[in-house]
This record gives structure tokens, C-alpha cells and sequence, in this order.
């Protein structure tokens, strides 16, 4: 999570060579809520590649508390770890308890935040191993092996998809 997209992504790829970024502004879900009680709320996000390992940075809008936090931190700091699952009923139970935060991305795909932070140091984000979350997923990361480590190290969303 951070405070300023852009610039995180830049210490990311001046770091660690991460990259592109591919960012979206004022991303929204359905059905967003947190603690059980809906929530307006949209994302800034920048998502890029170390590796086989996706980053996603994350400025959130909206209601204080939610899933995030109590305030928008200052800089960049680890919040969570995503993944893909066919069943998230399933892969739920096995983290035990209620999620913190659900949303759906579409008809097909959602997504839950689970605090792992006392067994596994942070949150847990399941989300449906669907087509349009694979595509996701797999943009990101046609997009890493073909760059030339250098140029545009981040870019609009659009540019991915053009």
C-alpha cells in the first residue's frame, strides 16, 4: 500500500528492476464491503512483474478504517499476498473465519482480504482463478518478458492493452 502509485512503482524498478508498471486509476468493484457493512470505495493501482512474482501497489479511496488500515500511510509497505484459487468457499475455510473485506469483479470473480497477520504476517487475498483474473495475471506478465528493462518502466493501463 502507498501513498503515491508513481512513485512506488519507480523505487520498485529502480530497486529491483521491477516493471513495466501499468497503472489504473479510481478502480472500482461491486459489492465492496468491509467488516460486513458496504463501503464506497475505489483503487489506484500499478501492478508489474519481479520475476514470475506480480507486485500490486495500491492507493485505496475511500471510507477510514477499511481493509487498508485506519489512515493512508505514508510511503510504501507490504500489506497483503493474492492468490488465484478455483474454489475461494474452499480455500476460505481453510484460513478460518470471516473475511474482512469481499467484493466482486464481475459476475464471475471475487475476491476476499482474510488477517492472516498473527499466523502468516499479513493479509490473505483469495480471488477467482477465472478468465478474466488469469488474463489479468497473464498481461502482466507478457508484458515483463517482453520489455527491455528500461523504457517506460511505468505506463497508463491503456498502453497494456493497446
Amino acid at each position: 500500500m502507498t501513498d503515491d502509485i508513481e512513485a512506488a512503482a519507480m523505487d520498485w524498478f529502480r530497486t529491483t528492476g521491477a516493471g513495466p508498471f501499468f497503472v489504473i486509476k479510481g478502480m472500482g468493484f461491486r459489492n465492496w464491503s468491509y467488516r460486513g457493512q458496504p463501503q464506497d470505495m475505489t483503487l489506484d493501482i500499478a501492478f508489474g512483474q519481479v520475476g514470475d512474482l506480480m507486485v500490486e501497489l495500491i492507493r485505496p479511496n475511500g471510507p477510514w478504517p477499511n481493509v487498508y488500515g485506519d489512515a493512508l500511510p505514508s510511503g510504501c509497505r507490504a500489506h497483503h499476498h493474492g492468490y488465484l484459487v478455483s474454489d475461494v468457499d474452499a480455500a476460505a475455510a481453510r484460513l478460518e473465519g470471516d473475511p474482512i473485506t469481499q467484493a466482486d469483479l464481475s459476475d464471475t470473480t471475487e475476491l476476499r482480504y482474510f488477517d492472516c497477520r498473527d499466523r502468516l504476517g499479513l493479509f490473505v487475498e483469495l480471488i477467482t482463478d477465472s478468465e478474466e483474473s488469469r488474463g489479468f495475471f497473464d498481461l502482466s506478465l507478457a508484458a515483463a518478458r517482453g520489455w527491455d528493462g528500461r523504457t517506460a518502466p511505468v505506463r497508463p493501463f491503456e498502453s497494456a492493452v493497446a
